[in-house]
């Protein structure tokens, strides 16, 4: 739910770069606009980082195939607001480092 600023994007997708290739996660696409980068893990796991248009990060994993299980339901409340069934709202979390700009850091 953090607003990182247009200016904090490509440090934000930098730190993300280094920290997942440090992992041996391989970069396998990058969209044209820079917003959305495209990893795979050495056991075949798929990792995407896409920059909203609002300035939120949205980070996802897809699995390699697996065998499908039953796999019961969560017995617990979410930690935190649960929008499984609702429309996610904007962001709205200030950061004074990633939603800053970079003239506010000086």
């Amino acid at each position: 739910m953090t607003l990182i600023s247009d200016e904090k994007r490509e440090i934000f997708l930098g730190v993300l770069e280094r920290r997942w290739k440090s992992k041996g996660y391989k970069l396998v696409a990058t969209s044209p606009n820079g917003l959305v980068d495209h990893y795979r893990t050495q056991d075949g796991f798929q990792l995407e980082v896409l920059i909203g248009p609002d300035g939120q990060a949205h980070l996802s994993v897809t699995t390699p195939c697996v065998k499908e299980s039953k796999v019961a339901q969560p017995t617990s409340k979410p930690n935190g607001p649960d929008y499984s069934k609702q429309k996610l709202p904007a962001p709205n979390v200030k950061s004074p480092y990633w939603s800053s700009d970079l003239a506010d850091q000086s």
